[in-house]
């Protein structure tokens, strides 16, 4: 995959970042751990995903954060930089209790 594709390119629509890289592959991720979880799945397989999923949403922050500047409105570049840096520390926040409970992944 090239950079643009990727995200990382400052060029790249700050929707396409936003919607299509992040809140989409984001609750996609967030919906098959939880998935995992329930159905009892192996502990090590739910906390590789959990890490694979901080290590996405570290990504996706940049990502948006340099995309938010090709915003058509400049209101969306900050709502969007805001939103995903709210996501980012919620999913770190219940990564950390999920690791707390470990009655949960089992």
């Amino acid at each position: 995959m090239t950079t643009r594709m990727m995200g990382w390119s400052e060029r790249a629509p700050l929707w396409r970042v936003f919607w299509l890289y992040g809140v989409i592959p984001s609750n996609l991720l967030w919906a098959i751990t939880l998935a995992m979880m329930s159905a009892g799945s192996h502990t090590t397989l739910v906390r590789i995903l959990l890490a694979f999923l901080l290590i996405f949403t570290a990504w996706i922050v940049r990502a948006v954060w340099l995309a938010a500047p090709n915003a058509v409105d400049h209101r969306y570049s900050t709502v969007a930089r805001a939103l995903t840096v709210a996501w980012g520390i919620n999913t770190v926040l219940l990564v950390f209790f999920l690791q707390l409970q470990p009655q949960l992944l089992r």
